[in-house]
């Protein structure tokens, strides 16, 4: 009789145990569905604000549930000003991996606060030694677009290690400038787990302007499942690693190079720390883009 009692205690407690599981998965896919909610909330209000034109919308935690990883609800807008864009390529070609726009809208892990962050003129002025009255015209837009957002935290960043070149692989090509740009894309596309968003060539822009601008067009592109897997700690690099950015330039010289952003760099910027995924990413980067480029 006892062990007909033990059992049925056993049995409750092994009900009690399920149903309570049952009720905090249930509360965790409510709270994730309300935090999604906040996030394209704060998105629907950013959109509003922008008059320019947006290039592409990228939404990190749908694409990555996609592929079955999970990282916070975070979505990047990048919109674009052609005229914003070649003022500012005049003061050096480089300065078109910062290009156009980004706007970041994420939440943390673990908190249903929504933040906003955005790649800021002195940031740019910092990392491309460039004055900031250069950047008025650029400050000036960013700044409108976000000031609608006051419910919302602004992520600052503390910019005392940006230097010169900080973060930028920077590497040189051994074809010519559109060779590069098809052997990139080919590369890329070949990846089974990754995305083409589209490209920018801000030649054709400043051409359009009257302005004569060395050949240079930046490629957008991703991998939501590695992408959700290096962001899931720590969202913020979204704004810059995620899409990738790559820029190719051919300078005065005729020698094309290619850069893009250093993950790991922007995480302990941000973080003060980086993951492995991150650093894993980074050296794929790296193989990748060597391969393209090289004639060995």
């Amino acid at each position: 009789m006892k062990r007909v009692e033990q059992i049925g205690i056993v049995l409750v407690f092994i009900f009690f145990v399920a149903c309570k599981d049952k009720v905090n998965k249930k509360e965790e896919i409510l709270s994730n569905s309300s935090i999604v909610s906040k996030v394209d909330d704060a998105v629907k209000k950013l959109n509003s604000n922008i008059s320019n034109n947006i290039v592409v919308s990228l939404d990190h935690h749908r694409m990555a549930l996609e592929e079955g990883v999970y990282t916070p609800p975070s979505v990047a807008l990048i919109y674009s000003d052609s005229k914003i864009n070649t003022d500012l390529l005049m003061h050096g070609q480089l300065i078109g991996i910062d290009l156009p726009f980004k706007v970041l809208c994420y939440t943390e892990p673990d908190t249903t606060k929504v933040s906003i962050a955005y790649t800021s003129a002195d940031f740019i002025a910092k990392r491309h030694g460039v004055s900031n009255e250069f950047l008025n015209a650029y400050n000036a837009n960013i700044l409108e677009v976000i000031s609608g957002l006051s419910n919302y935290e602004i992520s600052e960043s503390d910019l005392k290690s940006v230097e010169v070149g900080f973060g930028i692989f920077n590497m040189k090509s051994d074809f010519d400038f559109e060779t590069t740009i098809n052997n990139l894309r080919n590369i890329v596309l070949a990846q089974s787990d990754t995305k083409w968003f589209g490209n920018i060539d801000f030649q054709k822009e400043a051409k359009v302007l009257e302005v004569e601008l060395n050949p240079t067009t930046l490629l957008l592109f991703g991998g939501p499942a590695p992408g959700g897997k290096a962001m899931i700690s720590t969202p913020k690099i979204g704004l810059d690693a995620f899409c990738q950015k790559l820029l190719v330039y051919e300078d005065d010289s005729g020698e094309v190079n290619v850069a893009f952003n250093d993950i790991v760099d922007f995480a302990e910027l941000y973080y003060g720390t980086s993951t492995k995924p991150q650093q894993l990413i980074n050296q794929r980067l790296k193989m990748t883009f060597s391969k393209a480029i090289s004639k060995k």
